[in-house]
């Protein structure tokens, strides 16, 4: 009885196994532009961009667990002059964690975070900056062919009115397995 028990644990295994579905890792190196939704920073900082790095643990065929770090750079605008030796600058870097799903060749990615926001002046006074730790989330979607991955985020960081809402695109290349 014993061994007639270990042998069907044993193959019920092995069959199990067969059947199993394994997802893909990858890592995703990529470029991010886009603008500014919220008129709190849109009248100075309009628009954004910057570069990110994904990586997506396979779950299964159609679903990866995701990590992303991003950063990104918003320029001063241009309709506002300063004065000579001073400057103003925007920078944020948003890390997330997420989770993908595929339908056939397309995406959709929700991911909750935290996102650094640094903003920095210089005048005569000297220079000054000020960091400060938000809560973030995101939402992506998008298309992957071959090793090249499209996509448009939605991403909010802080809170209102001062939060900083961004629309991007995200070219990336993809370094690893196709889905």
């Amino acid at each position: 009885m014993k061994k007639l028990l270990v042998s069907i644990i044993l193959l019920t295994g092995i069959n199990l196994s067969s059947f199993a579905q394994k997802g893909t890792n990858q890592i995703n190196i990529g470029f991010d532009a886009g603008g500014v939704l919220n008129e709190y920073y849109q009248s100075q900082f309009p628009a954004g961009f910057g570069a990110s790095v994904k990586g997506l643990l396979g779950l299964d065929i159609n679903s990866q667990f995701s990590v992303s770090g991003h950063y990104l750079y918003f320029p001063l605008n241009s309709n506002y002059t300063l004065p000579k030796g001073e400057s103003i600058s925007l920078h944020q870097i948003p890390v997330f964690i997420g989770y993908r799903v595929y339908r056939d060749s397309f995406f959709f990615e929700p991911q909750i975070g935290t996102a650094l926001l640094i903003n920095s002046s210089k005048n005569q006074l000297g220079k000054t900056s000020s960091n400060d730790f938000e809560f973030a989330f995101s939402a992506e979607i998008g298309y992957v062919f071959n090793q090249l991955e499209f996509s448009l985020r939605y991403q909010q960081s802080g809170g209102s009115p001062f939060q900083l809402a961004f629309l991007g695109a995200r070219v990336a290349y993809v370094l690893g397995g196709i889905n």
